[in-house]
């Protein structure tokens, strides 16, 4: 009697809680996402329950996009949930036109592209916030200055050509001349589709006269069959066949066999701000009053092996991880 009386407790006090519903763009397995959940997971109120989805836009192909995003608009209305987070690019460009004449509030994560259009284009009951995830271009390049004190020299920066890379690049475009006048340097963008595109612009950096890469995003790109690489295989590569010094602008990138260091985002840190969002709508403020935000202005880490290898001193403030 008594354990079926606590579990008449349990159950009710599930029923009782507040529901979010996280609709993550990737799988749950992507690194980015298994910081940012792990901040979400930190940061959110004990009065709610979490409850996810995954589109896993970054391996199936494009075409299916649509009927995943359908399947997540059914698991929304199953579960009908108190407030919708949305993770990444891909999940607010699909996701929103589905949700928007919907009465529920919605917190956005790790967007890229500005997304006043889209919020303009889908005006409706939902109402909207959010945190933005721009990449620290400028940071980077400016502590990159620090450890190569030559006046001129070439990076290479380096995405596969998924949305948020697409979107990611343009931002990094936009900011090419000043970096050039200010700094000296001279940054190569390349958006690359395949294993073998990646793996030629490694191969070829130094004969280019590159003295840096940036490593952006690298887990869309497909084998000679079209499948899938493994982001770790491509990693991997990079870091046992590159003849010049990686660095990156994500977390998950750093490390030792990874790239050497840089300003980078934590997913962690734009879960937690994300939840904090959450937890104020929770608590009876309206969605559409809370300004969007831009997530925390990363941090700045090295990996001391990685460092020592390429005979590099990495600036005071940065931060090892190993």
């Amino acid at each position: 009697m008594r354990g079926l009386v606590l579990c008449l407790l349990f159950y009710a006090s599930v029923s009782q809680a507040e529901k979010v519903l996280l609709i993550e763009s990737y799988h749950a397995e992507y690194p980015w996402d298994v910081s940012y959940v792990k901040g979400i997971e930190e940061a959110l109120t004990q009065s709610a329950v979490l409850y996810r989805f995954q589109m896993d836009t970054k391996r199936l192909p494009k075409e299916e996009f649509e009927a995943r995003a359908d399947q997540a608009l059914s698991y929304y209305y199953s579960l009908q949930p108190d407030v919708v987070i949305l993770g990444d690019d891909n999940a607010l460009s699909y996701m929103l036109p589905r949700l928007y004449k919907e009465s529920i509030p919605i917190v956005f994560l790790g967007v890229n592209a500005n997304p006043r259009y889209l919020l303009y284009q889908y005006r409706g009951s939902a109402k909207v916030t959010g945190v933005l995830e721009l990449p620290l271009y400028i940071k980077t390049l400016g502590d990159l200055s620090v450890i190569y004190p030559e006046r001129y020299f070439k990076v290479r920066v380096m995405f596969d050509s998924g949305i948020t890379s697409k979107i990611a690049a343009k931002y990094i475009e936009r900011q090419h001349d000043m970096i050039k006048d200010n700094l000296g340097i001279e940054t190569e963008i390349l958006l690359l589709s395949t294993q073998h595109e990646w793996e030629s612009a490694i191969k070829s950096a130094a004969a280019d006269n590159v003295s840096i890469i940036i490593i952006g995003l690298y887990h869309t790109l497909k084998d000679e069959h079209g499948e899938s690489v493994p982001s770790e295989q491509i990693l991997q590569w990079t870091n046992e066949n590159s003849t010049i010094p990686l660095f990156a602008f994500w977390d998950f990138a750093v490390g030792e066999g990874k790239a050497s260091g840089g300003v980078v985002l934590f997913g962690e840190s734009q879960g937690k701000q994300a939840a904090n969002l959450v937890n104020k709508i929770l608590d009876g403020e309206s969605a559409d009053q809370i300004p969007i935000i831009i997530g925390e202005q990363g941090r700045a880490i090295y990996s001391a092996t990685e460092m020592q290898r390429w005979g590099l001193a990495p600036p005071s403030h940065w931060q090892a991880i190993d």
